[in-house]
């Protein structure tokens, strides 16, 4: 019904309380966040460009149906593992990445690639959000085991008091916060 109305609809679960809550807003309040990609797109994540209508958001996910849900400024459809063929290098401040690994981007070689182009396109002190869930189900591998994070820091997380925060909830998600050097 909400949706019908044009009012935002959200999911009210451990993790999406504490993107919605804490994490967008900390990150839309910022003034040096002011070019943003949200990788995969969803009904519940529509209305989170309406948090940075300060900023150039963009979106991308792999399902074609998915596009409706994007950015109106720009969405892209492709893999989040050829993300840097669509967008300028070193061009965002912040990545949102948030239920795609296990959900869809399973293959080490494709996470691999993601996680690399997500390095490519993120300007120096650009940030990466990483939103997963730890259970077998969702877990194709252990996301540390990425290679490409090198390429990244692990980065404290302020608002939260961490780097890495795990709900101990039926679906583990797990956040983990990563800051590119420079």
């Amino acid at each position: 019904m909400r949706r019908q109305l044009g009012l935002p609809v959200v999911i009210d679960t451990a993790d999406r309380q504490v993107l919605e809550g804490t994490i967008l807003p900390h990150y839309a309040n910022r003034a040096d966040v002011q070019r943003v990609l949200f990788v995969g797109t969803r009904w519940y994540t529509q209305a989170y460009e309406a948090r940075f209508a300060h900023a150039y958001y963009a979106t991308l996910d792999i399902d074609p149906q998915a596009a409706r849900y994007g950015s109106r400024q720009h969405h892209v459809t492709a893999s989040a593992s050829e993300a840097d063929r669509h967008f300028e290098p070193n061009s965002f401040d912040l990545i949102v990445f948030n239920g795609v690994f296990g959900w869809g981007l399973n293959a080490r070689d494709d996470v691999e690639a993601a996680v690399r182009a997500f390095a490519r396109l993120l300007r120096a002190g650009g940030e990466l959000v990483v939103g997963w869930n730890d259970v077998p189900r969702y877990r194709p591998f252990p996301f540390s085991e990425v290679l490409a994070l090198q390429a990244l820091q692990p980065l404290y997380f302020a608002p939260l008091h961490t780097q890495v925060l795990q709900l101990e909830t039926d679906n583990r998600h797990r956040f983990e916060f990563f800051r590119k050097p420079g």
